[in-house]
């Protein structure tokens, strides 16, 4: 099972050193992206397990000049990784909604609504599950 984590930084430079630190502890640099534009970036969430209403959280947080890192693993390398982005400042994903909200806006204050009650963790550093089928 593939497992995906999510984090919202302040910054490109905030992502970029959090990246760094990760390959430094042994992650693969082709495991690790990071978007700090929303292109694209829901739909490739939601291709991740990421649900709906999060990934447009998170392109809201690119769009308002933060960078997004994803980070996919396939073993047992969680625990280190999430360690590491939390040690590099990574943003509240919840907070930040909560700030939005109270700003006004509309369209983030709709897509929380229908948040499923199933959503994954919340918080900072978000881990999404996937499951890949191998071919034989």
């Amino acid at each position: 099972m593939t497992k995906t984590i999510t984090a919202l930084f302040q910054t490109e430079q905030h992502a970029t050193d959090a990246a760094s630190h990760l390959e430094q502890a042994g992650v693969a640099r082709s495991a690790i992206d990071i978007w700090s534009t929303p292109h694209n970036l829901p739909s490739l969430l939601e291709d991740l397990g990421v649900q709906r209403t999060e990934a447009h959280a998170y392109a809201e947080g690119v769009m308002r000049g933060g960078s997004v890192i994803i980070v996919k693993d396939e073993g047992a390398a969680v625990d280190r990784i999430i360690t590491i982005l939390d040690r590099e400042g990574v943003l509240d994903l919840d907070a930040e909604q909560a700030a939005w909200r109270s700003e006004g806006r509309q369209e983030v204050a709709e897509a929380l609504v229908g948040r499923a009650p199933d959503a994954p963790a919340h918080g900072r550093v978000r881990i999404h599950y996937r499951r890949t089928d191998r071919p034989a």
